[in-house]
Order: structure tokens, then C-alpha cells, then sequence
């Protein structure tokens, strides 16, 4: 991966990883058919409940009715529920735990990347653990030049906690970096932090609403990558 354009602050853009950068329910309904030998629609049912597990335990972390797990154990937690629910075949276990660090990239994704980061420093913020992004990063191609989880912030977004602590992770003098996301709700907590925002459009991802104003909008990495050398110019 080249380098951002040296002698200069770049522009920073910080990235959302699982939905945005990764088709996260897609890859793991995929997992989970073919691990537990289910159809496709069923396997997305499952994978909406484990998601939603997830990020139920999430939200009680923020809350603070409950210390904080890193992600990969709170996928092992919702796993756990879905065999006790009879969703899932207990059997099927072992072949899920790590299904979180095989997530697919979308297809303009690692290229995005590459491009990107010849030109702007290139940071992730995900709620997903080290270890997941570890297994991201080397399997899915995704490269960085940094790379902050909520495992680092103790907390997961849309705490302000985690959007402080990619606003300290910045070069002095670039200015506020843009948080690039599929999710409306984390841009309006980015927004709230102090970053500028950048909207890329996913499937499942959280659309903009009637009263949003994000700063960009962008079809594709590639056309972000192509707006933001408009604003460096």
C-alpha cells in the first residue's frame, strides 16, 4: 500500500468497518447455512438474531449494566443463546467462532483502500475486537495505517468515548478527520464528536434521514476518493 502524500497533513478519513467496509450479515448468513446446513433464509434469520444479541450487549456496556467484553466474546455469548434457543444445532458451534474474522469485503472495498491511502491517512474505528480486525485486515486484504477498536476505548460506538479516541489518534494539524460510514446513527455520533462525516451507501446499511447533513455523500469509495482530492485541492 503506498503512503499518504508526504511533507504535507493529509486528510484523514476514518472508517467504519463491519456493514461498511465488510458485508458483515451477508458473510456470516453464509457461514452459518453452510456450517449449519440450513437454507439461506433461515440462516439470515439466525444471523439477525445474533446481530441484534450483539448489539443488545453492546448497549449495556454503554449503559454501564455490564463490564466490558471484548466482541468476539459477545459473538460467543449470542451463539451460545441461539443453541439454547434451538435456532442453532449445538454441533455447529466450533464452526461459527470465528466466523467474524472472515467477513467478505464489498467489491470496491480493497481497492477503495489502496487508493485511498496514496493520497489520505486511512484509519478504521469498528466495534469489532483486535483479534477480529486482525483476522479482517490479513484475510479480506483490508489495509491501514491505523486501525482502533472498541477493545482500545473500552466501549463501543455510538459511545462518545470511542469517537474521542480516533479524534486523538490524528496527526496534529489535519485538521478534523471525516468518519466514513453505511450507518446514519454512527455519522450523527461522529458529527456530535467533532469529525466531519461522510456517508457510502450499503446493503442493510442505515440511510441518511430527512433532517441529516452530512458532509459528503458518496457513491462508492472510489468517487470519495475523488471528492476528497477536490477538497485538498
Amino acid at each position: 500500500m503506498e503512503q499518504a502524500r508526504k511533507g504535507t497533513n493529509p486528510l484523514v478519513v476514518v472508517f467504519d468497518v463491519l456493514g461498511t467496509l465488510v458485508d458483515h450479515a451477508g458473510s456470516l448468513a453464509h457461514r452459518v447455512s453452510v456450517v449449519a446446513g440450513i437454507e439461506s433464509e433461515a440462516a439470515a434469520n439466525v444471523v439477525r438474531q445474533w446481530i441484534d444479541h450483539v448489539s443488545a450487549q453492546e448497549r449495556a456496556i454503554i449503559d454501564g449494566r455490564r463490564a466490558f467484553a471484548p466482541s468476539h466474546e459477545l459473538d460467543a455469548e449470542a451463539l451460545n443463546w441461539l443453541v439454547g434457543e434451538g435456532l442453532l444445532p449445538p454441533d455447529a458451534l466450533a464452526g461459527l467462532t470465528d466466523a467474524s474474522e472472515w467477513l467478505q469485503p464489498w467489491p470496491d472495498t480493497v481497492d477503495g483502500l489502496d487508493l485511498l491511502a496514496a493520497d489520505v491517512m486511512v484509519l478504521g474505528l469498528s466495534n469489532a475486537s483486535r483479534r477480529v480486525l486482525a483476522g479482517l485486515s490479513g484475510r479480506s486484504g483490508l489495509r491501514w495505517h491505523q486501525v482502533l477498536s472498541g477493545e482500545d476505548a473500552g466501549t463501543y460506538k455510538p459511545d462518545p468515548g470511542i469517537y474521542k479516541l480516533a479524534m486523538a489518534s490524528v496527526p496534529a494539524g489535519s485538521g478534523p478527520p471525516f468518519k466514513v460510514a453505511a450507518h446514519a446513527w454512527d455519522l450523527r455520533a461522529a458529527a456530535a464528536a467533532g469529525m466531519r462525516t461522510a456517508y457510502v451507501p450499503r446493503p442493510d446499511g442505515d440511510p441518511p434521514g430527512p433532517d441529516d447533513t452530512f458532509d459528503l455523500h458518496a457513491a462508492d469509495l472510489r468517487d470519495l476518493h475523488a471528492q476528497l482530492l477536490t477538497l485538498e485541492g
